[in-house]
């Protein structure tokens, strides 16, 4: 279970706890079920990639430097800049950067 893809396919909106008459509360046990399989580095690629980058740039994704121009040449303001070091302190708080060192069955 905890190497199946599925587990990650739940958007964690609670709409289905609101929805079930018996009150199960499916998101958390989601939660609960990626979080083990994120112990055991079964993380998807996708998502792997995405912590990488909040890992290392404190972003969930990297901006393209042609992002960046094109948004000069259009007028807009820079983008705020991001603490770095706030960040890393927090992901390394959360052990993010062994989460994503580590591989699992998958």
């Amino acid at each position: 279970l905890l190497a199946s893809k599925e587990i990650w396919l739940c958007a964690s909106c609670f709409r289905c706890v609101d929805r079930c008459p018996r009150g199960v509360g499916f998101t958390n046990i989601s939660i609960a079920l990626r979080n083990l399989a994120a112990r055991e580095g079964n993380i998807p690629e996708a998502l792997r990639a995405m912590a990488s980058t909040v890992v290392e740039t404190g972003l969930a994704y990297k901006i393209p430097l042609s992002r960046l121009r094109m948004r000069e040449k259009q007028g807009l303001p820079p983008l705020p800049s991001v603490n770095i070091e706030q960040v890393r302190a927090l992901v390394e708080e959360a052990g993010l950067p062994e989460l994503v060192a580590k591989k699992g069955g998958r």
